[in-house]
């Protein structure tokens, strides 16, 4: 039972940062932008679970902000 749990993760692993990778890249092209969860999850093309995993990687790691709802990047004025 555990071997499948340790597979599971091992796969989403690189799915992880392929998203991680992906969004970042979004809002790096385009600097100001605003997304929600769900406009993340379009413009990615992720799973919505995935995705939300990422946002608040990303989120926790001081590159992006959530403010109402909306993640953008973060900025070195930009509040913690």
């Amino acid at each position: 039972m555990l071997e499948g749990r340790e597979t599971g993760a091992m796969e989403s692993r690189p799915q992880l940062i392929r998203g991680v990778e992906r969004l970042k890249g979004l809002f790096l092209e385009m600097p100001g932008t605003r997304l929600t969860l769900t406009d993340a999850i379009k413009l990615s093309g992720l799973e919505r679970s995935v995705c939300e995993v990422v946002l608040d990687t990303l989120e926790h790691a001081h590159f992006l902000r959530r403010a109402n709802g909306c993640y953008q990047l973060r900025t070195p004025d930009s509040p913690f």
